[in-house]
């Protein structure tokens, strides 16, 4: 699929129970790109479209990629696997969602206009799955070069609370 064809009917999709597969830059999905410490790699996603018994429209989602993130402990490059899978009602546009989808976890409600930016909805679907304090498993903060070890604030209350 070539970058120019990113924006499609995405109820027709739906509607024919079609497959569409592909794959994007994370430099060219802005506001992951500067979400990101490199926008470096590439995004691979796929959306599968079904029409359910009830006539209702869904598209399954996935992605794939490695973003590098900072780790928010050493401060250092993360390489931190995204891997993004929704199921996704689409609606029209006013159009509310069933009741019984209201408290159904299993997937989200989607207004879709006649022609969805699918870069878009996978933009917004790796911006939501990214970690709020991305950090390694196993690191260590960063350290101070050449300064003695700081006075702990308590320690100074501690030493005025004595002299009291």
């Amino acid at each position: 699929m070539s970058q120019e064809s990113f924006v499609i009917d995405l109820r027709a999709l739906a509607r024919d129970g079609r497959r569409l597969e592909g794959e994007v830059p994370v430099s060219r999905l802005g506001r992951v790109a500067e979400s990101v410490l490199e926008p470096a790699g590439t995004v691979a996603f796929g959306f599968q479209g079904e029409r359910d018994g009830e006539g209702k429209l869904h598209v399954d989602l996935w992605i794939r990629g490695s973003l590098v993130l900072q780790c928010q402990r050493c401060l250092e490059a993360l390489q931190w696997p995204c891997e993004v899978e929704n199921r996704l009602l689409l609606l029209r546009p006013g159009e509310a969602p069933p009741e019984d989808e209201l408290e159904n976890d299993a997937e989200d409600a989607l207004e879709v206009e006649p022609l969805t930016d699918l870069l878009a909805l996978v933009e917004d679907e790796v911006l939501l799955a990214l970690p709020l304090v991305p950090r390694h498993d196993d690191c260590d903060p960063p350290v101070k070069a050449g300064v003695d070890e700081e006075i702990s604030p308590f320690a100074v209350l501690r030493q005025l609370r004595g002299k009291v």
